[in-house]
C-alpha cells in the first residue's frame, strides 16, 4: 500500500504533500470516530417525535435529557483532555467506547424519562467526551505542518456521520421501532470504534515516525518523558493567561447555541409545518451533506489567509440565515434553507484547531481544546433544551429561531475581540537538539524518500 501511495505522489508531482505517510491513517480514524460519536448526538431530532408518541412526553421534557447529555459532556471534557494528554488518546478513547456502548443499549431499553436522563444524558455525555475531546489533539500531533489540510479531511467526518445516521435511524424507527434501532447502532458503532482503535497511535514516535510536514532542518518535538510532563504544566499555564484561551470558550459556546437550537429543533419544526418524518429527517441529512465542503475548506483556509476572519464569516452567516426559517413553509422552502445554512454553518467550528495552534504554537492542546469544549458542551446544551421549552411555552418554534441567530451573531462579535493571529501568543514549545533523521536512525527507522515538507 505505501508502494501504491509513493507511486501516486510521483505521478500527481506532489511535492510538498504526500499521501505515503501515517498520518493520512490517524485522520481516518479519526474522522470514523467522529461520525460514530458524534452522529447520535447530532441525531437526537429523529428521536423526538418517535418517543413522544411511545411515551406521551413532551418535547421540552425529552429535549433536556439532549441538554443533560451535553451538560455533562461539556464539564467532562477538560478531563478528557487532560486524560488524553497524560494517558494518551488510544486508551481514553477506548474507555469512551466502552461507555458508548452502555448508553446506547440502556437508551435502548428506556421505559422512563429518569432513565433516558442516565442513559442518553450521563453516560452518554462521558462518553461523547472521552471520544471527541482527545482526537483532535491527538491529530494536531501528527502534523509539524498543514494542520489545516488535516483538520479539514477529519472534520468532514462531522457531517458525513449524521448524513448516514440520520437517514439510517430514521428508516430503522419505520422498520425495527426506536429501540432496536438504537441497539443496532450502537453495536455496530462499537464494534468499529474497537477495531479501528487498534491501529491508532498517540504520536509519530508511538509508531516510530516523522511527524508530517517536518523538515530536514526541523529539530524533533519533546513528546514524553519527565521534561514533557513539566513542559506542559509551564506552558498551560503561559495559555491560561492570554484573552485568546477564554474568548475563545465564549466564541464555541456562543456558536454551538447558535446551530444546536437549528440541529435539535429543525425536524419538529418540518414536521409541524406538514412535512413527513423522513422528508424532515431528509433536511438534516442535507445539512450534514452540504456542510461538508465547508467543513474541509474552513481549516485550509484559517491556515492560510486568516483564521479570524474565515471564523467572523461563519457565525455571521450561521446568524443570518437563520432567519429563512421565518417565512418557511413547504419543503422547498426547508431544503433551501438547509443549503443556504449548512455553507456557514460547516465553517463555524473547524477551524478552533489552527486558531489553536497559530496562537499557542506546538503546545499541547489537548487540554486547551477540552475547555473550548466545555464551552462548546454548554452552548449545546442550551441550545437543544431551548426549542422544546419554547414550542411548550407558546406552542410554536418563532423564538427558538430568533434566539439562534442572536447566539451567532453574538458569537461573530466576540470573534472581532480577538487577537491577530500572524502572532503567536506564549513562547516555542521546547524542541530536541537533535535532528529528525538522527532521531529515525535512534529508533531503528529505515528513512525514505519523502518531499522536503510532507512527510
Amino acid at each position: 500500500m505505501r508502494n501504491a501511495a509513493l507511486w501516486l505522489d510521483s505521478k500527481f508531482g506532489f511535492e510538498e504533500h504526500t499521501i505515503a505517510h501515517y498520518a493520512w491513517v490517524i485522520v481516518a480514524i479519526a474522522g470514523v470516530v467522529q461520525m460514530v460519536g458524534a452522529a447520535i448526538r447530532m441525531a437526537f431530532g429523529v428521536l423526538v417525535d418517535p418517543l413522544v408518541a411511545a411515551f406521551g412526553w413532551s418535547p421540552g421534557s425529552i429535549g433536556l435529557a439532549y441538554a443533560l447529555m451535553s451538560i455533562v459532556t461539556a464539564l467532562s471534557s477538560p478531563m478528557a483532555g487532560w486524560l488524553g494528554n497524560r494517558f494518551g488518546a488510544r486508551r481514553t478513547m477506548f474507555g469512551g467506547t466502552i461507555l458508548f456502548f452502555i448508553g446506547m443499549m440502556w437508551t435502548s431499553q428506556t421505559k422512563e424519562i429518569w432513565e433516558l436522563y442516565a442513559a442518553y444524558g450521563i453516560v452518554f455525555g462521558v462518553s461523547q467526551a472521552l471520544l471527541l475531546v482527545p482526537v483532535v489533539p491527538a491529530v494536531a500531533a501528527w502534523f509539524r505542518r498543514h494542520l489545516g489540510l488535516g483538520t479539514g479531511i477529519m472534520m468532514v467526518s462531522w457531517s458525513l456521520g449524521p448524513a448516514l445516521v440520520v437517514q439510517a435511524l430514521a428508516v430503522l424507527f419505520a422498520t425495527l421501532g426506536w429501540s432496536q434501532a438504537f441497539i443496532v447502532v450502537g453495536v455496530v458503532g462499537t464494534a468499529t470504534l474497537l477495531v479501528i482503535l487498534l491501529f491508532f497511535k498517540n504520536t509519530p514516535e508511538d509508531a516510530g515516525k516523522i511527524a508530517y510536514g517536518t523538515k530536514d532542518t526541523d529539530n524533533p518535538l519533546i513528546t514524553k518523558g519527565n521534561v514533557f510532563v513539566s513542559a506542559q504544566k509551564e506552558f498551560q499555564g503561559f495559555v491560561y493567561k492570554t484573552n485568546a484561551f477564554w474568548n475563545l470558550i465564549n466564541i464555541h459556546f456562543l456558536g454551538c447555541a447558535g446551530h444546536a437550537v437549528i440541529l435539535v429543533g429543525i425536524i419538529p419544526l418540518a414536521i409541524s409545518k406538514g412535512l413527513g418524518p423522513l422528508t424532515a429527517a431528509g433536511v438534516l441529512t442535507t445539512i450534514s451533506i452540504v456542510s461538508m465542503s465547508t467543513r474541509f475548506a474552513a481549516p485550509v483556509l484559517s491556515e492560510k489567509i486568516s483564521a479570524k476572519a474565515v471564523m467572523f464569516v461563519s457565525f455571521f452567516g450561521q446568524g443570518v440565515g437563520v432567519f429563512l426559517l421565518l417565512t418557511a413553509d413547504s419543503t422547498l422552502d426547508f431544503y433551501i434553507f438547509a443549503v443556504v445554512w449548512a455553507i456557514p454553518y460547516g465553517g463555524e467550528g473547524t477551524a478552533f484547531p489552527v486558531m489553536i495552534r497559530k496562537y499557542f504554537g506546538h503546545t499541547p492542546m489537548g487540554t486547551t481544546y477540552g475547555w473550548q469544549l466545555l464551552g462548546a458542551g454548554l452552548g449545546m446544551a442550551l441550545g437543544g433544551v431551548v426549542p422544546g421549552l419554547v414550542f411548550d411555552i407558546t406552542g410554536g418554534y418563532t423564538w427558538a429561531i430568533i434566539l439562534s441567530a442572536l447566539f451567532s451573531l453574538a458569537g461573530a462579535a466576540a470573534i472581532l475581540l480577538l487577537e491577530n493571529t500572524k502572532k503567536q501568543l506564549i513562547p516555542n514549545w521546547p524542541e530536541m537538539e537533535i535532528k529528525p533523521e538522527e532521531v529515525a536512525e535512534s529508533a531503528g527507522i529505515t528513512a525514505s524518500p519523502r518531499p522536503a515538507a510532507g512527510d
